[in-house]
């Protein structure tokens, strides 16, 4: 519950709390915050409140409503709300799903340098969602993304170096990537860092390494991660 004394408060002060509210998992009083300061149409906070919608943080979940709010934040500019909105376009969350809106929204706030968005538009052009397929505006997405610390453009670059999608094939950079990574704990590398060790892709075969990094990857719930994990146990190689 919202002491009186901040009802009236700057936006920002709200917002500062309902931030220090959610670290501390007290949903409630968070979503409390970020509709006080939504009300005065702070974006950040907008776009927040969307957040607690669609993740029901205090609030049951309403995917209508995180639209809303994402869409109120977007249309002020800000990138995060930009970002999480052509999501919601691109997976039908709250509304239904236009690929084509929903990379004009990622495009709008990669251009502003959010690395989430500049990922995702890397794998649109990557795949030809929404856009012609262009493997190398692709590479140039993933990359400002990844040099931002984002894993899921990490990741994809070294597919590219892997695969030479956009660029000349290096699995020595292609492994680079995927551990880069795979050391902030994304789940896809590490699992496929796994099956380079149990391979040999790159590096020297090696069967613990491989459990190893399936293991990290497992323990997230990632699937492949624990079916590579059964077929070295049938194979009968000992990981321990």
């Amino acid at each position: 519950m919202i002491m009186d004394k901040y009802l009236d408060a700057d936006p920002e002060v709200l917002y500062n709390k309902g931030n220090v509210a959610g670290m501390l998992n007290n949903f409630a009083d968070a979503f409390d915050y970020y509709l006080k300061a939504s009300e005065k149409e702070y974006a950040p906070a907008q776009c927040n409140l969307g957040f607690c919608y669609e993740k029901s943080h205090g609030v049951p979940q309403n995917l209508e409503k995180a639209v809303e709010y994402y869409r109120k934040s977007a249309n002020q500019g800000y990138a995060p709300a930009q970002c999480n909105l052509g999501w919601c376009y691109e997976s039908g969350l709250g509304i239904n799903a236009n690929i084509k809106i929903a990379v004009e929204y990622y495009l709008k706030s990669a251009e502003q340098g959010y690395a989430p968005a500049q990922g995702n538009l890397g794998f649109c052009y990557e795949n030809g969602n929404g856009v012609p397929k262009d493997e190398k505006e692709a590479y140039e997405w993933y990359t400002k993304a990844a040099a931002q610390g984002n894993v899921f453009a990490q990741y994809h670059i070294g597919n590219c170096y892997e695969t030479g999608k956009g660029v000349e094939v290096d699995i020595n950079k292609a492994l680079e990537w995927y551990q880069k990574s795979a050391e902030h704990g994304y789940a896809p590398a590490q699992n496929t860092l796994g099956s380079c060790y149990e391979n040999g892709k790159g590096v020297s075969q090696d069967f613990y390494k491989a459990y190893e990094w399936y293991n990290y990857a497992a323990v997230q719930g990632n699937l492949a991660a624990m079916h590579n994990i059964e077929n070295l146990k049938k194979r009968g190689i000992k990981l321990q």
